[in-house]
Protein backbone atom coordinates (compact mmCIF):
# COMPACT_ATOMS: atom_id res chain seq x y z
CA UNK A 1 0.00 0.00 0.00
CA UNK A 2 2.80 2.34 0.94
CA UNK A 3 4.45 1.53 -2.34
CA UNK A 4 1.33 2.53 -4.21
CA UNK A 5 1.01 5.81 -2.34
CA UNK A 6 4.68 6.53 -2.92
CA UNK A 7 4.29 5.81 -6.60
CA UNK A 8 1.22 8.01 -6.75
CA UNK A 9 3.02 10.90 -5.08
CA UNK A 10 5.93 10.45 -7.43
CA UNK A 11 3.60 10.86 -10.37
CA UNK A 12 1.73 13.87 -8.94
CA UNK A 13 4.50 16.02 -7.50
CA UNK A 14 7.36 17.43 -9.63
CA UNK A 15 10.74 15.80 -9.40
CA UNK A 16 13.68 17.75 -7.94
CA UNK A 17 15.06 18.37 -11.45
CA UNK A 18 11.69 19.70 -12.61
CA UNK A 19 11.44 21.95 -9.55
CA UNK A 20 14.93 23.29 -10.30
CA UNK A 21 13.97 23.95 -13.91
CA UNK A 22 10.76 25.72 -12.91
CA UNK A 23 12.62 27.78 -10.32
CA UNK A 24 15.19 28.86 -12.92
CA UNK A 25 12.40 29.76 -15.35
CA UNK A 26 10.55 31.85 -12.80
CA UNK A 27 13.81 33.50 -11.72
CA UNK A 28 14.58 34.36 -15.35
CA UNK A 29 11.08 35.72 -15.75
CA UNK A 30 11.47 37.75 -12.57
CA UNK A 31 14.83 39.07 -13.77
CA UNK A 32 13.32 40.06 -17.10
CA UNK A 33 10.42 41.79 -15.36
CA UNK A 34 12.85 43.80 -13.20
CA UNK A 35 14.85 44.82 -16.30
CA UNK A 36 11.64 45.69 -18.17
CA UNK A 37 10.29 47.76 -15.26
CA UNK A 38 13.61 49.54 -14.83
CA UNK A 39 13.88 50.40 -18.53
CA UNK A 40 10.29 51.66 -18.77
CA UNK A 41 10.43 53.48 -15.46
CA UNK A 42 8.25 56.59 -15.53
CA UNK A 43 11.05 58.48 -13.76
CA UNK A 44 13.37 57.72 -16.70
CA UNK A 45 10.90 58.62 -19.44
CA UNK A 46 8.29 61.05 -18.16
CA UNK A 47 8.21 64.37 -16.30
CA UNK A 48 7.36 64.37 -12.63
CA UNK A 49 3.67 63.77 -12.01
CA UNK A 50 3.05 62.17 -15.43
CA UNK A 51 2.34 58.45 -15.78
CA UNK A 52 2.19 56.12 -18.77
CA UNK A 53 -1.59 56.19 -18.52
CA UNK A 54 -1.48 59.91 -19.35
CA UNK A 55 0.60 59.44 -22.53
CA UNK A 56 -1.40 59.08 -25.72
CA UNK A 57 1.33 57.19 -27.59
CA UNK A 58 2.48 53.58 -27.54
CA UNK A 59 6.04 52.29 -27.53
CA UNK A 60 5.10 49.22 -29.56
CA UNK A 61 3.32 50.99 -32.40
CA UNK A 62 6.32 53.19 -33.17
CA UNK A 63 8.17 50.04 -34.25
CA UNK A 64 5.36 47.89 -35.60
CA UNK A 65 3.61 50.26 -37.99
CA UNK A 66 6.74 51.82 -39.54
CA UNK A 67 8.15 48.35 -40.22
CA UNK A 68 4.90 47.37 -41.90
CA UNK A 69 4.68 50.62 -43.89
CA UNK A 70 8.33 50.27 -44.97
CA UNK A 71 7.45 46.99 -46.67
CA UNK A 72 4.67 48.79 -48.51
CA UNK A 73 7.12 51.53 -49.61
CA UNK A 74 9.62 48.98 -50.93
CA UNK A 75 6.83 47.08 -52.71
CA UNK A 76 5.64 50.29 -54.39
CA UNK A 77 9.18 51.14 -55.43
CA UNK A 78 10.34 47.83 -56.87
CA UNK A 79 7.02 46.52 -58.20
CA UNK A 80 5.29 49.65 -59.50
CA UNK A 81 7.16 52.97 -59.49
CA UNK A 82 10.57 51.76 -60.63
CA UNK A 83 9.60 49.30 -63.42
CA UNK A 84 6.60 51.19 -64.80
CA UNK A 85 7.61 54.84 -64.34
CA UNK A 86 11.29 55.46 -63.61
CA UNK A 87 12.93 52.85 -65.85
CA UNK A 88 10.89 53.91 -68.92
CA UNK A 89 11.86 57.54 -68.26
CA UNK A 90 15.54 56.55 -67.92
CA UNK A 91 15.36 54.60 -71.18
CA UNK A 92 13.63 57.48 -72.95
CA UNK A 93 16.37 59.83 -71.80
CA UNK A 94 19.01 57.30 -73.02
CA UNK A 95 20.67 57.28 -69.61
CA UNK A 96 23.64 54.89 -69.85
CA UNK A 97 23.34 51.66 -67.89
CA UNK A 98 26.83 50.29 -68.45
CA UNK A 99 28.52 48.14 -65.84
CA UNK A 100 32.13 47.11 -65.48
CA UNK A 101 32.63 43.40 -66.02
CA UNK A 102 33.45 41.63 -62.77
CA UNK A 103 37.03 40.30 -62.48
CA UNK A 104 37.93 36.61 -62.52
CA UNK A 105 36.84 35.14 -59.17
CA UNK A 106 39.60 35.01 -56.59
CA UNK A 107 38.68 33.87 -53.06
CA UNK A 108 41.63 35.51 -51.32
CA UNK A 109 41.14 38.87 -53.04
CA UNK A 110 37.38 38.62 -52.48
CA UNK A 111 38.02 38.31 -48.73
CA UNK A 112 40.20 41.44 -48.88
CA UNK A 113 37.50 43.28 -50.81
CA UNK A 114 34.78 42.28 -48.35
CA UNK A 115 36.91 43.59 -45.50
CA UNK A 116 38.27 46.81 -47.03
CA UNK A 117 36.39 47.31 -50.33
CA UNK A 118 38.31 50.00 -52.24
CA UNK A 119 40.33 51.48 -49.34
CA UNK A 120 42.90 48.72 -48.82
CA UNK A 121 45.99 49.49 -46.69
CA UNK A 122 49.28 49.36 -48.59
CA UNK A 123 50.65 46.66 -46.28
CA UNK A 124 47.70 44.39 -47.14
CA UNK A 125 48.24 44.99 -50.86
CA UNK A 126 51.93 44.10 -50.60
CA UNK A 127 51.21 40.95 -48.58
CA UNK A 128 48.48 39.85 -51.04
CA UNK A 129 50.75 40.39 -54.04
CA UNK A 130 53.49 38.22 -52.52
CA UNK A 131 51.08 35.50 -51.47
CA UNK A 132 49.42 35.21 -54.89
CA UNK A 133 52.49 35.95 -57.01
CA UNK A 134 50.91 39.10 -58.45
CA UNK A 135 52.15 42.66 -58.70
CA UNK A 136 50.65 45.27 -56.39
CA UNK A 137 49.16 46.99 -59.43
CA UNK A 138 47.43 43.77 -60.50
CA UNK A 139 45.92 43.38 -57.03
CA UNK A 140 44.77 47.00 -57.06
CA UNK A 141 43.25 46.56 -60.50
CA UNK A 142 41.33 43.42 -59.43
CA UNK A 143 39.93 45.23 -56.37
CA UNK A 144 39.06 48.29 -58.45
CA UNK A 145 37.21 46.22 -61.04
CA UNK A 146 35.39 44.34 -58.27
CA UNK A 147 34.30 47.61 -56.72
CA UNK A 148 33.27 49.19 -60.02
CA UNK A 149 31.25 46.10 -60.98
CA UNK A 150 28.79 46.67 -58.13
CA UNK A 151 28.84 50.43 -57.53
CA UNK A 152 25.91 52.53 -58.67
CA UNK A 153 26.12 53.70 -62.27
CA UNK A 154 24.37 56.75 -63.74
CA UNK A 155 21.20 54.75 -64.43
CA UNK A 156 21.08 53.49 -60.82
CA UNK A 157 21.65 56.98 -59.42
CA UNK A 158 18.88 58.42 -61.57
CA UNK A 159 16.43 55.75 -60.36
CA UNK A 160 17.47 56.17 -56.71
CA UNK A 161 17.32 59.98 -56.73
CA UNK A 162 14.03 60.02 -58.65
CA UNK A 163 12.34 57.71 -56.17
CA UNK A 164 13.62 59.69 -53.19
CA UNK A 165 12.49 62.89 -54.89
CA UNK A 166 8.96 61.50 -55.27
CA UNK A 167 8.92 60.47 -51.61
CA UNK A 168 10.18 63.82 -50.32
CA UNK A 169 7.66 65.74 -52.40
CA UNK A 170 4.87 63.61 -50.89
CA UNK A 171 6.29 64.09 -47.39
CA UNK A 172 6.55 67.85 -47.93
CA UNK A 173 2.91 68.06 -48.99
CA UNK A 174 1.81 65.90 -46.04
CA UNK A 175 4.04 67.90 -43.69
CA UNK A 176 2.60 71.23 -44.82
CA UNK A 177 -1.00 70.06 -44.46
CA UNK A 178 -0.30 68.48 -41.07
CA UNK A 179 2.04 71.02 -39.47
CA UNK A 180 1.03 74.48 -40.68
CA UNK A 181 -2.38 74.48 -38.92
CA UNK A 182 -0.86 73.44 -35.58
CA UNK A 183 -0.44 76.30 -33.09
CA UNK A 184 2.75 74.82 -31.63
CA UNK A 185 4.55 75.49 -34.92
CA UNK A 186 4.28 79.20 -34.19
CA UNK A 187 4.53 79.01 -30.40
CA UNK A 188 6.92 76.20 -29.43
CA UNK A 189 6.14 76.58 -25.71
CA UNK A 190 2.86 74.79 -26.50
CA UNK A 191 4.91 71.64 -27.10
CA UNK A 192 5.23 71.33 -23.31
CA UNK A 193 2.09 73.04 -22.01
CA UNK A 194 -0.45 70.73 -20.36
CA UNK A 195 1.81 67.85 -21.37
CA UNK A 196 -0.09 65.12 -19.52
CA UNK A 197 -3.32 65.89 -21.39
CA UNK A 198 -1.92 66.15 -24.92
CA UNK A 199 -3.68 63.86 -27.37
CA UNK A 200 -2.03 62.92 -30.65
CA UNK A 201 -4.14 63.75 -33.72
CA UNK A 202 -4.37 61.07 -36.41
CA UNK A 203 -2.57 63.25 -38.97
CA UNK A 204 0.44 63.70 -36.67
CA UNK A 205 0.42 59.96 -35.90
CA UNK A 206 0.36 59.10 -39.60
CA UNK A 207 3.11 61.65 -40.35
CA UNK A 208 5.43 60.00 -37.80
CA UNK A 209 4.69 56.49 -39.07
CA UNK A 210 5.20 57.49 -42.71
CA UNK A 211 8.54 59.23 -42.13
CA UNK A 212 9.88 56.42 -39.95
CA UNK A 213 8.81 53.85 -42.54
CA UNK A 214 10.73 55.73 -45.23
CA UNK A 215 13.90 55.96 -43.15
CA UNK A 216 13.71 52.28 -42.25
CA UNK A 217 13.34 51.43 -45.94
CA UNK A 218 16.24 53.56 -47.21
CA UNK A 219 18.49 52.48 -44.33
CA UNK A 220 17.95 48.82 -45.21
CA UNK A 221 18.62 49.65 -48.87
CA UNK A 222 21.77 51.59 -47.95
CA UNK A 223 23.44 48.73 -46.08
CA UNK A 224 24.43 46.51 -49.05
CA UNK A 225 25.66 49.42 -51.18
CA UNK A 226 29.44 49.56 -51.65
CA UNK A 227 31.24 52.14 -49.56
CA UNK A 228 34.84 53.16 -49.93
CA UNK A 229 36.33 56.18 -51.65
CA UNK A 230 33.84 58.84 -52.71
CA UNK A 231 31.08 57.36 -50.58
CA UNK A 232 29.07 59.04 -47.84
CA UNK A 233 27.47 55.73 -46.90
CA UNK A 234 28.39 55.76 -43.21
CA UNK A 235 27.35 59.41 -42.83
CA UNK A 236 23.96 58.68 -44.35
CA UNK A 237 23.44 55.56 -42.21
CA UNK A 238 24.37 57.58 -39.12
CA UNK A 239 21.95 60.32 -40.13
CA UNK A 240 19.12 57.83 -40.79
CA UNK A 241 19.80 56.00 -37.52
CA UNK A 242 19.76 59.22 -35.51
CA UNK A 243 16.54 60.27 -37.24
CA UNK A 244 14.89 56.95 -36.37
CA UNK A 245 16.10 57.01 -32.75
CA UNK A 246 15.16 60.65 -32.18
CA UNK A 247 11.72 60.21 -33.69
CA UNK A 248 11.04 56.93 -31.88
CA UNK A 249 12.24 58.21 -28.49
CA UNK A 250 10.40 61.52 -28.70
CA UNK A 251 7.21 59.77 -29.81
CA UNK A 252 7.44 57.13 -27.07
CA UNK A 253 7.94 59.80 -24.41
CA UNK A 254 4.95 61.76 -25.72
CA UNK A 255 6.93 64.58 -27.40
CA UNK A 256 5.19 64.15 -30.75
CA UNK A 257 4.69 67.90 -31.19
CA UNK A 258 8.39 68.80 -31.18
CA UNK A 259 9.25 65.57 -32.99
CA UNK A 260 6.90 66.50 -35.81
CA UNK A 261 8.46 69.96 -36.11
CA UNK A 262 11.98 68.50 -36.35
CA UNK A 263 10.83 66.17 -39.13
CA UNK A 264 9.09 69.06 -40.86
CA UNK A 265 12.15 71.31 -41.22
CA UNK A 266 14.31 68.52 -42.65
CA UNK A 267 12.26 67.92 -45.79
CA UNK A 268 12.44 70.90 -48.10
CA UNK A 269 16.11 71.40 -48.89
CA UNK A 270 16.34 67.71 -49.86
CA UNK A 271 13.71 68.23 -52.57
CA UNK A 272 15.77 70.86 -54.38
CA UNK A 273 18.99 68.83 -54.07
CA UNK A 274 17.39 65.59 -55.28
CA UNK A 275 15.73 67.45 -58.16
CA UNK A 276 19.11 68.90 -59.20
CA UNK A 277 20.77 65.48 -59.06
CA UNK A 278 17.92 63.84 -60.97
CA UNK A 279 18.15 66.43 -63.76
CA UNK A 280 21.93 66.04 -63.88
CA UNK A 281 21.80 62.23 -64.16
CA UNK A 282 19.12 62.57 -66.87
CA UNK A 283 21.44 64.80 -68.90
CA UNK A 284 19.15 67.78 -68.45
CA UNK A 285 21.45 70.32 -66.84
CA UNK A 286 19.44 73.44 -67.69
CA UNK A 287 17.64 73.84 -64.33
CA UNK A 288 20.37 72.39 -62.12
CA UNK A 289 21.94 75.78 -61.38
CA UNK A 290 18.67 77.32 -60.20
CA UNK A 291 17.77 74.18 -58.26
CA UNK A 292 21.15 74.25 -56.52
CA UNK A 293 20.66 77.91 -55.55
CA UNK A 294 17.23 76.98 -54.18
CA UNK A 295 18.79 74.10 -52.25
CA UNK A 296 21.44 76.36 -50.68
CA UNK A 297 18.82 78.92 -49.61
CA UNK A 298 16.53 76.26 -48.13
CA UNK A 299 19.45 74.46 -46.47
CA UNK A 300 20.66 77.54 -44.62
CA UNK A 301 17.11 78.63 -43.77
CA UNK A 302 15.95 75.29 -42.36
CA UNK A 303 19.10 73.48 -41.19
CA UNK A 304 21.27 76.43 -40.10
CA UNK A 305 18.62 78.86 -38.83
CA UNK A 306 15.26 77.30 -37.96
CA UNK A 307 16.72 74.07 -36.55
CA UNK A 308 19.25 75.58 -34.10
CA UNK A 309 17.68 78.99 -33.35
CA UNK A 310 14.02 77.91 -33.24
CA UNK A 311 13.71 74.23 -32.40
CA UNK A 312 16.96 73.43 -30.54
CA UNK A 313 16.62 76.70 -28.64
CA UNK A 314 13.17 75.58 -27.54
CA UNK A 315 14.41 72.13 -26.49
CA UNK A 316 17.34 73.47 -24.47
CA UNK A 317 15.87 76.70 -23.05
CA UNK A 318 12.05 76.63 -23.21
CA UNK A 319 11.53 73.09 -21.95
CA UNK A 320 10.42 73.21 -18.29
CA UNK A 321 12.82 72.14 -15.57
CA UNK A 322 10.57 69.20 -14.75
CA UNK A 323 11.55 67.66 -18.11
CA UNK A 324 14.89 66.42 -16.83
CA UNK A 325 14.45 62.66 -17.17
CA UNK A 326 17.11 60.42 -18.69
CA UNK A 327 15.26 59.99 -21.98
CA UNK A 328 15.29 63.76 -22.55
CA UNK A 329 19.02 63.95 -21.84
CA UNK A 330 19.65 61.13 -24.34
CA UNK A 331 17.54 62.86 -26.97
CA UNK A 332 19.40 66.13 -26.40
CA UNK A 333 22.69 64.29 -26.92
CA UNK A 334 21.46 62.77 -30.19
CA UNK A 335 20.17 66.17 -31.23
CA UNK A 336 23.64 67.65 -30.75
CA UNK A 337 25.21 64.85 -32.83
CA UNK A 338 22.65 65.41 -35.58
CA UNK A 339 23.39 69.14 -35.54
CA UNK A 340 27.16 68.52 -35.72
CA UNK A 341 26.59 66.25 -38.71
CA UNK A 342 24.49 69.02 -40.26
CA UNK A 343 27.33 71.49 -39.69
CA UNK A 344 29.76 69.08 -41.37
CA UNK A 345 27.46 68.89 -44.38
CA UNK A 346 27.12 72.68 -44.30
CA UNK A 347 30.88 72.86 -44.74
CA UNK A 348 30.56 70.65 -47.82
CA UNK A 349 27.77 72.88 -49.15
CA UNK A 350 29.98 75.95 -48.72
CA UNK A 351 32.87 74.16 -50.43
CA UNK A 352 30.60 73.26 -53.33
CA UNK A 353 29.41 76.88 -53.64
CA UNK A 354 33.02 78.05 -53.70
CA UNK A 355 33.86 75.51 -56.41
CA UNK A 356 30.91 76.72 -58.46
CA UNK A 357 31.85 80.38 -58.08
CA UNK A 358 35.47 79.69 -59.00
CA UNK A 359 34.45 77.73 -62.10
CA UNK A 360 35.59 74.30 -60.87
CA UNK A 361 32.25 72.65 -61.50
CA UNK A 362 29.36 71.43 -59.41
CA UNK A 363 29.72 68.14 -57.57
CA UNK A 364 27.17 66.25 -55.50
CA UNK A 365 26.73 67.97 -52.18
CA UNK A 366 27.24 65.96 -48.95
CA UNK A 367 29.55 63.54 -50.79
CA UNK A 368 33.23 63.29 -51.40
CA UNK A 369 34.41 63.41 -55.01
CA UNK A 370 33.12 60.39 -56.88
CA UNK A 371 35.29 57.55 -58.07
CA UNK A 372 36.73 57.62 -61.50
CA UNK A 373 35.41 55.06 -63.93
CA UNK A 374 36.99 51.71 -64.31
CA UNK A 375 38.11 52.47 -67.83
CA UNK A 376 39.88 55.59 -66.63
CA UNK A 377 41.59 53.62 -63.88
CA UNK A 378 42.59 50.88 -66.31
CA UNK A 379 44.46 53.43 -68.39
CA UNK A 380 46.72 54.04 -65.39
CA UNK A 381 47.76 50.38 -65.23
Amino acid sequence: MDMEVSGSEEGVFPSPSTLQSLSATFMAGDWWKRVHDAFWSEDAWLPEGVSWKDIDTSASEIWYYPMLFSLVIMFLRYCIIQPFILVPIANARLIPNKRTKAPIPNRALEDIYQQFQFDVPQSVLVKASKTMNMTVRQVERWLRRRYNSVKLNTHDKFIDCSFKLICHIIFAIVGLSVTLPKPWLWDTTLCYKDFANQKIPFDIWFYHMLILAYYWAITVEELPKPGGRGSDKMQMILHHTLTILLTAFSYTAGHFRMGGLIIFVHEYSDIALLAAKTCHYAGYDGPTGMLFVTFVILWFLTRCFILPFWLMRSIFFEMPQSFNQISIKIQKGWMIILFLLTMYWTGLVIRTVVRKLTGKGLQDVRSAPEDTSDSENDKKD
